[in-house]
């Protein structure tokens, strides 16, 4: 099954300054929690989803452009782990829950995180011929 692709999350949407100022904080708690182990991570935004409502899919792509302009200025490697995670806690911030997707995609094989709204994955390419199985989803 196919999803059709979200609205853009990258450099064409720049969120604003409220939103960004969460994006760093979001971004920077995530880089944070992923130097503990993973259940932390997801036990954290377990945790703190409770306190939200669900995300459409234009506020979710306002959550991951903020986190992706957060981790513009990180000295190191911002990958789909930490970019994604930086997302679902920016979201919360803003009191709207994304659901944060951790997945593989076999042959070749490749691991991946991304955030979804109502079902529709954000800021993602879409290849139909190589979708992902999700493995958790908090």
């Amino acid at each position: 099954m196919t999803t059709p692709m979200a609205l853009p999350a990258g450099p064409s949407r720049r969120p604003r300054l409220p939103h960004r100022l969460l994006g760093a904080l979001g971004f920077w708690s995530a880089v944070l929690l992923l130097r503990f182990p993973l259940k932390y991570s997801v036990k954290t935004l377990t945790a703190l989803k409770h306190r939200t409502r669900p995300a459409s899919v234009s506020e979710a792509a306002d959550a991951v452009a903020a986190a992706r302009t957060a981790a513009r200025r990180f000295p190191g490697r911002a990958a789909c782990l930490e970019l994604s995670l930086a997302a679902a806690l920016t979201g919360i911030l803003m009191r709207k829950a994304v659901d944060w997707c951790i997945g593989v995609r076999l042959m070749p094989y490749a691991a991946h995180a991304w955030v979804e709204a109502e079902g529709t994955p954000i800021g993602e390419q879409e290849e139909p011929d190589r979708p992902f199985i999700v493995i958790t989803r908090t």
